[in-house]
């Protein structure tokens, strides 16, 4: 990857709303500034390219700070390359309208966060598959041998999978 030969002194975040491509909804896309040293700002740069030296740890920093100083909706604060917020002039983008581009970022939230509805048609699925190999091992082989001691594991797999579904009073999910 090809590293600038100036890095900038801060970076910000400024976070806005756009309907989505396909379905229309609305998402939160995350544009970033850099602030130069000679007083200038460029508008819609990327982060990694900009505040990246080689270690991913020193990156990582500036990554949750720059998002971390960044509203839900609006521009943050400029944060320095150690991740710290520091003073940089209040300009903001001329014309935002024209820059439709953005990385999608949740707010709030970690980037990596569990889907419920996909963990829970996986066990759907899986369930089913293993009680329906389990009656078709059991009553093919009319439950003799190891056909049949397999068709009883895989019933009780799909069984209990599928009971894990069932929501209940004491159950923590």
């Amino acid at each position: 990857m090809p590293q600038p030969t100036e890095h900038p002194v801060a970076v910000r975040a400024t976070a806005f709303l756009r309907p989505s491509r396909w379905l229309h909804h609305p998402r939160r896309l995350v544009r970033y500034d850099a602030f130069w040293a000679d007083g200038h700002v460029d508008f819609g740069v990327d982060l990694s390219t900009m505040m990246y030296r080689g270690h991913p740890a020193d990156f990582a920093t500036v990554d949750e700070s720059v998002h971390a100083h960044c509203p839900e909706i609006g521009t943050g604060q400029w944060v320095d390359e150690a991740g710290r917020v520091v003073e940089g002039p209040a300009t903001t983008n001329p014309d935002p309208q024209a820059n439709l581009r953005g990385t999608p970022r949740k707010y709030g939230v970690s980037r990596y966060e569990p889907n419920v509805k996909a963990r829970r048609a996986w066990r759907l699925g899986g369930g089913a598959a293993g009680l329906t190999l389990g009656v078709l091992l059991l009553t093919g082989s009319a439950g003799d041998g190891f056909a049949g001691f397999t068709g009883m594991l895989c019933s009780l797999f799909g069984l209990s999978t599928l009971a894990g579904l069932i929501p209940g009073k004491r159950r923590r999910r």
